[in-house]
């Protein structure tokens, strides 16, 4: 018996319906149970491009877990210790292996930026990304006095990480040895000479580091939008969402004790 048009229309429509549309820029798909999220993963940090989508070829985020949820800030996952049985600690783990930053200007900490998670300054000066954390900024929206505030204290930042990076290098030990303010009353010519010594070999290893300047883009994307643009300039942001916002918001969202989802948010990583 041959079924009525309007019931296949019926039917059509119904599998349309079922299906999701992909975003034409989206190079990977991370499944959760809240739905998925689209991820465009930019040309321009192709270290960090081809190590997650390396990952997430050979299966290695799959079982692992948004282990740090921070409402109005991020989402971090990736770590193999997330895993279901895992005996290291989430938040301390990796596939073994770092990768060198590739902070660029143009990539910033906007709502939807994805950024490489990475150690603390002190443990990790060169900035190095974990080889598999990253998160996802939800965000929050700043008003321009603060927005005033950070584009004049991330620089500042940059230059006295860059400072302490010369200074903690062994070859750079004479440096602590010497009595400036004696050299200075005793030789000022040999003091003066000797701080603009210092002082172009701290800049050497400044210019090493990322440039960083607020610009009107990124202003009026963190007063409209939200972000977290303390981090600017110190982190690697490596792609942003293109659909699935909304999935992170809920994610975001969900009850957690401290920074740790009280349940276990666990996804997989598809290569588009």
């Amino acid at each position: 018996m041959k079924k009525p048009l309007y019931f296949l229309l019926f039917v059509l429509v119904i599998a349309a319906s079922g299906c999701e549309s992909i975003p034409d820029n989206a190079d990977v798909r991370i499944v959760t149970d809240y739905g998925n999220i689209y991820i465009d993963l930019y040309d321009d940090t192709p270290k960090h491009k081809d190590n997650f989508l390396l990952l997430a070829q050979e299966g290695f985020y799959d079982g692992t877990a948004f282990h740090r949820v921070m409402n109005k800030f991020m989402i971090q996952g990736g770590d193999p210790n997330s895993r279901e049985g895992a005996s290291g600690t989430p938040g301390n783990g990796g596939p073994g292996y770092v990768l060198p930053r590739e902070i660029l200007p143009h990539h910033y900490h906007k709502r939807g930026a994805v950024a490489a998670a990475r150690q603390p300054d002190q443990a990790n000066p060169q900035w190095q990304s974990s080889g598999s954390q990253f998160f996802i900024v939800q965000g929050d929206t700043f008003p321009e006095s603060q927005l005033d505030e950070m584009a004049m204290q991330i620089p500042q930042l940059i230059n006295a990480h860059a400072r302490y990076v010369f200074e903690s290098d062994p070859k750079h030990n004479w440096v602590r040895s010497i009595d400036f303010e004696a050299l200075q009353a005793q030789y000022p010519d040999s003091a003066a000479a000797l701080i603009q010594k210092i002082n172009n070999s701290v800049q050497e290893v400044r210019d090493q580091f990322p440039t960083y300047q607020m610009t009107d883009e990124m202003r009026q994307k963190y007063l409209k939008d939200g972000g977290a643009p303390f981090l600017d300039g110190m982190y690697t942001v490596f792609g942003e969402v293109v659909k699935g916002m909304e999935v992170v918001d809920a994610i975001a969202d969900a009850e957690v004790q401290g920074e740790t989802p009280v349940r276990d948010i666990r996804f997989e990583v598809e290569v588009l």
